[in-house]
């Protein structure tokens, strides 16, 4: 089976998921980072059926690997989206934080 650009595919992945966990939120490259994340995951399903659709028994230590990478992925996403989330959390948090002290001294 042709494991290659499913491998090829998957450190490229591993990649743009560090680069996303170690870049700024309010950084402009993010947008495209996470556009090439999706195009990237959609490759990544694809091959992942074409290969488990023609898998035969030799291949089960591959496909059982390409499961724990999947799950891998997901984690790294999930705690990506979650500080993601948590810094939009703070950031609202601190505009109504500057917006009441506005209003407070704009009635002074």
């Amino acid at each position: 089976m042709p494991y290659s650009s499913l491998n090829q595919l998957n450190e490229e992945l591993e990649v743009l998921l560090d680069k996303l966990n170690q870049i700024p939120a309010e950084d402009e490259s993010t947008d495209d980072l996470v556009s090439n994340l999706q195009l990237l995951v959609g490759k990544r399903q694809f091959l992942l059926t074409n290969v488990f659709a023609s898998a035969t028994a030799a291949d089960e230590d591959e496909l059982k690997k390409q499961i724990m990478l999947t799950r891998s992925f997901e984690e790294k996403a999930m705690a990506l989206k979650e500080h993601r989330q948590s810094l939009l959390h703070v950031g609202s948090k601190s505009k109504r934080q500057l917006n009441v002290y506005k209003n407070i001294d704009s009635n002074r």
